[in-house]
């Protein structure tokens, strides 16, 4: 598949930096000598990437952002699709942010390059209509979810199924720290975070103010990441980046923000809440365009409801309401780990 090198990966945002950097890892044991280059971070980094352009300052996500960050979008665009045309790559990987690497896989297959794209629009979701610029501007979707797979060989669009490498990644990690602990994870993209902070401080308070003996932690994506949640927490509160996925499984809870953040802890086996507080435009006029009942990517990954998941623009009826699982939940047993898809996360299912 990726005999002919070198190959250009474009990640827009962090959870397509996590695939890549997985993906390439098990690229480089096949190919050790394989020259790999794109836009990422530091997981694309770490694999063995050479990073041509970081996407710190792209990451929009919904209608509001995506046309604030249009003018920037455009100007990245235009960046790498230079660095396409100057290098000349046999191969061309577009992983997720689909409002930039559609356009980046258009290019790419004019110049002559073969396109592939790892986790592939969501149309499933929403906007099945990009179903013709995928047909048309990519060779081969490459998925790791078997429901997105089956989906798109639906539409007659060449779909190669890999099993997820968070699987296997995620499976070695055991709790070694009983501490009980409460870890939250507002999301990834700066715009979630935006929104979704304000959430978690007031939970942390609440935390603090009616459960004793407990941790709160803050767990970041990266350093900057960080920097930037040390700047809003109050004293008491730990913010942590290192080690993440050990940080993860030695909490009785997570809340959580983002959909890969979700899948992971599903995985790790560690029992969760979701939320999602979407910008008012979204709330009130994107999500009529939504094609699922279902937000959250465990359960959807799962086929069934596994994680109680909340979305909101109310800051209070989403505070109220990741409380009630939050008392249910920190008095549970000790973390019970995932067996086969469809495994309960909960001892009780929390409604």
């Amino acid at each position: 598949m990726f005999l002919e090198m070198p190959a250009f990966f474009c990640a827009g945002e962090p959870s397509g930096d996590l695939y890549a950097g997985l993906f390439i890892r098990e690229l480089k044991k096949q190919f050790p000598d394989a020259r790999i280059l794109g836009v990422g971070n530091g997981q694309m980094r770490d694999s063995g990437a050479e990073i041509i352009f970081e996407y710190t300052r792209l990451m929009s996500l919904g209608l509001k952002d995506s046309v604030m960050s249009a003018c920037h979008n455009y100007s990245a665009y235009r960046n790498i699709a230079r660095w396409l045309c100057r290098l000349r790559p046999r191969v061309f990987v577009a992983i997720a942010y689909p409002g930039m690497n559609l356009l980046l896989c258009r290019y790419a297959k004019k110049i002559g390059v073969r396109v592939y794209y790892l986790m592939p629009p969501q149309i499933w979701a929403w906007g099945k209509f990009r179903k013709f610029f995928v047909r048309k501007w990519v060779d081969s979707v490459v998925s790791v979810f078997p429901f997105e797979a089956e989906f798109y060989r639906g539409l007659g669009i060449e779909t190669i199924e890999i099993e997820n490498p968070l699987v296997s990644k995620l499976s070695v990690y055991k709790r070694n720290d009983h501490h009980k602990r409460i870890g939250f994870m507002p999301g990834s993209r700066p715009s979630h975070v935006r929104r979704n902070m304000p959430v978690v401080l007031e939970l942390t308070d609440l935390v603090y103010g009616h459960i004793a003996d407990v941790e709160c932690c803050l767990i970041a994506y990266d350093s900057r990441q960080a920097n930037d949640f040390k700047k809003d927490v109050k004293d008491g509160v730990r913010v942590v980046h290192e080690n993440r996925y050990q940080v993860m499984k030695n909490c009785d809870l997570l809340v959580i923000g983002s959909g890969t953040a979700s899948l992971e802890a599903a995985l790790l086996g560690v029992p969760q809440v979701f939320f999602n507080r979407p910008s008012f435009l979204d709330f009130h006029i994107l999500r009529r365009f939504v094609r699922i009942s279902e937000y959250n990517l465990a359960n959807i990954y799962f086929g069934k409801k596994v994680v109680p998941s909340y979305v909101g623009y109310g800051r209070a009826r989403l505070v109220n309401s990741i409380c009630e699982v939050i008392t249910n939940t920190v008095k549970l047993e000790k973390n019970k780990p995932y067996g086969t898809r469809g495994s309960p996360m909960f001892t009780k299912e929390v409604q």
